[in-house]
């Protein structure tokens, strides 16, 4: 395996307030990471400081060992925290403005994604609930062929038959040469699938390691982890 994403030595201050403090990390191939902690603790700033959205006060973010902004955009696919498309859009819109906006978006597969996820194509973007606008912005980014799949609380206002099967697209998508990073605090709903979990507190990287050493030797769930690590925050 081989590292898809390297963070090395991150800071971000906004004013006087620090929102990432020497944050270092690596996510190799062929492996799912959940980027945790509660509201605040960095998780969005650090998506745009990878995504070069929001730039870094010190230190670097590479995809796949390249950092020009046009590199890591070709070969990450980020689904962010609010929904980015136009109101006058229709489903089968957005797909196409994505088809045509990245290189490597496959239309059979949203097809197929929107099939998984109970989408309708027909549908006004405008008249989504914001569970429903997730799940299109989950299928729009799973779509694409991209090395690093990197996901803004992807499960927020999302029914329980609806995150099984956004967990389902996130499973599906995967391959051995690409990565999946989702920052979310709801625990519970994506630990079974995590490989690796980094805990951010107030802007630091406080827990690195794999879900399985978390679990063997804490002898605890993610959940349960998450909960002593940040019960005093």
């Amino acid at each position: 395996m081989s590292a898809i994403l390297e963070v090395q030595d991150v800071t971000k201050m906004f004013n006087s307030r620090m929102a990432l403090n020497g944050v270092s990390l690596s996510l190799e191939s062929g492996r799912v990471a959940g980027l945790m902690g509660p509201n605040g603790a960095g998780k969005t700033t650090l998506m745009k400081v990878i995504m070069q959205i929001t730039r870094a006060n010190s230190g670097k973010a590479l995809v796949c060992g390249q950092a020009s902004v046009e590199a890591i955009h070709r070969m990450t696919a980020f689904m962010p925290d609010h929904n980015h498309l136009f109101e006058w859009m229709r489903v089968r819109d957005a797909i196409h403005y994505y088809a045509d906006m990245f290189a490597d978006f496959d239309i059979k597969r949203a097809d197929e994604l929107c099939g998984i996820l109970e989408l309708s194509k027909a549908d006004r973007v405008s008249s989504l609930s914001k569970g429903t606008t997730i799940k299109v912005l989950v299928m729009l980014t799973f779509a694409r062929n991209a090395r690093l799949y990197l996901l803004d609380e992807p499960i927020g206002w999302i029914d329980p038959l609806g995150k099984h099967n956004i967990i389902k697209t996130i499973l599906s998508g995967m391959n051995e040469e690409s990565s999946v990073m989702i920052a979310t605090h709801q625990v519970k709903d994506v630990e079974t699938i995590l490989d690796d979990v980094f805990f951010l507190k107030s802007g630091n990287l406080v827990v690195a390691d794999s879900a399985e050493n978390v679990r063997t030797e804490y002898n605890r769930s993610i959940e349960d982890h998450y909960i002593e690590v940040f019960k005093h925050a």
